[in-house]
């Protein structure tokens, strides 16, 4: 799981705009909790292709991306999945 300094600096997650990280999911089951699918290769062909296609619909409609409220930033390397110990710069895993 990220840590909360993580999600704030880094992942920019209560920004609400499109510097906010694409790569970031929220548990399911665990309110609060988030994790980055960046390192997982199947997830993120899947978030960049609907990125891509995000930005070539509003190419074609003539639409700012950064206005739209969707995350579309790329914000560090990523971390792996673990829901048991929390991640981020300030925790040095």
């Amino acid at each position: 799981m990220l840590s909360d300094k993580q999600l704030k600096d880094v992942c920019m997650l209560w920004g609400g705009d499109y510097r906010t990280c694409r790569y970031l999911r929220d548990d399911d089951q665990v309110y609060g909790q988030y994790y980055c699918y960046k390192l997982r290769p199947t997830e993120k062909k899947k978030i960049d292709l609907k990125v891509r296609e995000f930005l070539r619909d509003c190419k074609k409609k003539k639409l700012d991306p950064a206005t739209q409220n969707v995350p579309l930033g790329d914000n560090c390397s990523g971390y792996p999945i673990l829901k048991v110990i929390q991640q981020g710069y300030d925790c040095g895993s």
